[in-house]
């Protein structure tokens, strides 16, 4: 298949640092070139693919601007982006968005294939407005809890599709659980940092962070967050790359995921249980798709609950997470949107068979 892989241009793909969906789409696209597909890549500048890169602008947006202009200008870019995938759309058999609600207007404009992939949460009054305009644009979710707010919607939903990495490098980790409790990902109140550092301190476990600061929540850092860790003795390690990973996941005796918002998918679950490490999590969003209760991680209801679960959770052991870690490769992800694929571009194709047709008959 020739395949168009639409990335969001705020980071490059992979991202050199913290980064959700631009690491997903470099694994899926590295996976499908390597089964053979042609695959053209619309991302930013300095990313790096095994499939064909188009850039779309000089460098990623979020190291290249500062934050008005990124609020401002950051839409327009995006669009004049798809203006110019969807221009050429007649060059394949099916376009992949990952652009969220952008995407819609321009699908309406070509004969070409095209399904979008939602990443992000689906809660949101734009989203409840915007979506049921476009009922007929093939659409994947990364989670099944990630489309339960539209399910009211007469949408075209085609599957879901989790999200997958290449892990190989976690599946290689020496699992050496330590006395210390992870937490990765952004420092932001979602993510409810401060829970984590609760856990720990009740716990008599110390807490290791490996995290990001987004300029969105530096207030929230400096405010909150930056005083707990003086006062917890909490070791703040920054972000961290994908080379150093691993050996933190797989160091710990649990990572820590106390979210406190309907998370898509979770990234930081799927490294941690490749790294032999079990997850600890409050029961929100995909959770419960991705970590199975009491044998790769404990599902909780509350931060007294995840307390508890420090207490055993050392009798899970790494097969069982690695395991579970299986279901989330870039290998699995391939298959489910390969097939995807096939069903979009089939039924497009009955769609024109059908409408030529109806036109003979006249």
């Amino acid at each position: 298949m020739k395949i168009a892989m639409i990335a969001p241009l705020y980071e490059t793909v992979p991202p050199s640092g913290y980064g959700g969906t631009e690491r997903v789409i470099a694994a899926l696209s590295n996976e499908l070139v390597a089964r053979g597909h042609d695959v053209t890549l619309f991302a930013a500048a300095g990313s790096e693919s095994a499939a064909r890169l188009e850039p779309m602008v000089p460098a990623a947006l979020r190291s290249s601007m500062h934050r008005t202009a990124l609020i401002e200008i950051a839409p327009h870019l995006h669009l004049q982006m798809l203006a110019e995938v969807f221009r050429r759309a007649h060059e394949f058999d099916i376009v992949h968005s990952h652009c969220d609600l952008w995407t819609l207007p321009f699908v309406r404009t070509t004969n070409t294939p095209t399904v979008i992939t939602l990443h992000g949460r689906l809660d949101l009054d734009t989203v409840q407005r915007v979506y049921p305009l476009y009922p007929e644009t093939p659409l994947v979710s990364i989670s099944n809890s990630q489309r339960a707010p539209l399910d009211h919607f007469p949408l075209r939903w085609m599957s879901t599709c989790y999200n997958g990495l290449d892990l190989d490098a976690y599946f290689d980790a020496p699992t050496r659980r330590g006395d210390y409790l992870a937490f990765v990902g952004r420092l932001t109140p979602e993510k409810r940092p401060d829970w984590a550092i609760e856990v720990a301190e009740r716990s008599g476990l110390p807490l290791r962070v490996a995290a990001k600061i987004d300029p969105l929540d530096a207030e929230y850092f400096h405010d909150v967050i930056e005083p707990l860790f003086a006062s917890h003795h909490v070791d703040f390690v920054g972000e961290i790359g994908e080379a150093d990973k691993p050996e933190f996941y797989a160091g710990a005796r649990a990572l820590l995921f106390p979210i406190d918002w309907p998370e898509p998918f979770g990234l930081v679950m799927i490294e941690a249980l490749a790294a032999g490490t079990p997850v600890i999590a409050l029961d929100r969003g995909s959770v419960p798709e991705v970590v199975i209760d009491r044998r790769s991680g404990a599902i909780c209801a509350s931060v007294d609950e995840m307390v508890e679960a420090v207490g055993w959770i050392d009798q899970l052991g790494a097969d069982a997470c690695r395991d579970q870690a299986g279901r989330f490769t870039s290998e699995a992800m391939a298959d489910q949107y390969i097939a995807v694929y096939r069903r979009v571009i089939d039924s497009a194709r009955r769609q024109l068979v059908g409408s030529d047709s109806s036109r003979s008959d006249r």
